[in-house]
């Protein structure tokens, strides 16, 4: 099985748009990641699988000095194979290619397999925001150092 990282295309929207439906609780709008796409500014990657298409993404956007994650979702089935932690240092590399020299973001404190990667990639718990979704699961605030290149 070949899989390829590449940046997010127009026709990747409805691929996108699918895994965000079957992991998220409350996804996103459609046109939010049609927004996302058309911004060159944003890091908006996937993983293709040449059998399947599109199997995870991500979406990032570069602060002054950080890389703040804003979406990160792996197809159900292709959950715990390495693709998301692969898909997640490369965005972590391209980052650094351009100065960025930290990371940060918000995930559920019961998304096990997100924070399995985030802290094999050394990013560490700094604070918690209590009942923050729709659902009132709390948000684990996370930080980390990205390795320069």
């Amino acid at each position: 099985m070949s899989q390829l990282i590449r940046r997010a295309g127009e026709k990747d929207l409805k691929a996108v748009f699918a895994i965000e439906t079957a992991v998220q609780e409350a996804p996103w709008a459609e046109s939010a990641f049609a927004d996302f796409q058309r911004d060159e500014d944003v890091y908006f990657y996937l993983v293709d699988d040449e059998q399947s298409g599109p199997i995870a993404f991500i979406i990032a956007i570069a602060g002054d000095d950080f890389l703040e994650i804003l979406n990160f979702a792996v197809k159900p089935v292709s959950q715990g194979q390495g693709s998301g932690s692969k898909l997640f240092k490369y965005v972590l590399n391209e980052a650094a290619q351009s100065g960025i020299k930290a990371v940060r973001l918000e995930v559920r404190e019961g998304n096990e397999p997100a924070l399995a990667i985030y802290k094999k990639n050394g990013m560490k718990i700094v604070g918690l925001r209590k009942n923050y979704y729709s659902d009132g699961e709390n948000a684990l605030l996370m930080s980390g150092e990205i390795p320069s290149v």
